[in-house]
């Protein structure tokens, strides 16, 4: 819970060992969220700032710190059409990021923290996704989860897993709504 006036920003934290509120104190010149999901990985909550992206934001959950974290390099898309999704990958925070058109590689980024300084590694690259894919996270640390929105004759649809060591797709068989009753 986010409190931001002019003089001061504060943000309400809730500890479950105590069961009651604190309130934190932070000097980050953005705060505000996107609707995707929060991570929390390694004593760490990640969010991204905001729809046009330039910042992850991390809240360390042992010091009651925030910081922001640039991300990694757009390649110069407009960064209207570019899209990032954090994901936990061996353990790490990781960001998954694509071009809505689906003329570009996806990229997979694995976040590195040594001795305080945050970096970005690129681990996969991806080759373009169906515009009828929308990639949703990770599976078993190494495998891409994604669904087939629509697919012909019939308006199908699956959802598969790609293993980024394999580079093989599994498919699940989706049961239409009159199969499960």
């Amino acid at each position: 819970m986010l409190r931001d006036d002019e003089s001061t920003k504060v943000a309400w934290v809730f500890t479950l060992s105590s069961g009651s509120w604190k309130t934190v104190s932070f000097t980050l010149p953005i705060l505000t969220g996107s609707s995707e999901p929060q991570i929390s990985v390694n004593g760490f909550v990640y969010w991204l700032a905001g729809r046009e992206v330039e910042y992850v934001i991390c809240f360390d959950l042992i010091k009651d710190e925030f910081k922001l974290i640039d991300i990694p390099d757009d390649r110069g898309f407009d960064r209207q059409l570019v899209h990032r999704k954090l994901m936990v990958l061996r353990g790490s925070l990781a960001m998954m990021v694509s071009v809505e058109d689906c003329t570009k590689n996806t990229e997979i980024w694995m976040l590195v923290n040594e001795k305080s300084s945050y970096s970005w590694t690129k681990k996969f690259i991806l080759e373009p996704f169906s515009k009828k894919t929308m990639l949703l996270g990770m599976l078993n640390d190494h495998k891409l989860l994604f669904v087939v929105l629509k697919t012909l004759p019939y308006g199908l649809r699956h959802v598969s897993s790609y293993d980024l060591v394999t580079e093989k797709i599994e498919y699940f068989h989706v049961p239409k709504e009159q199969d499960i009753a």
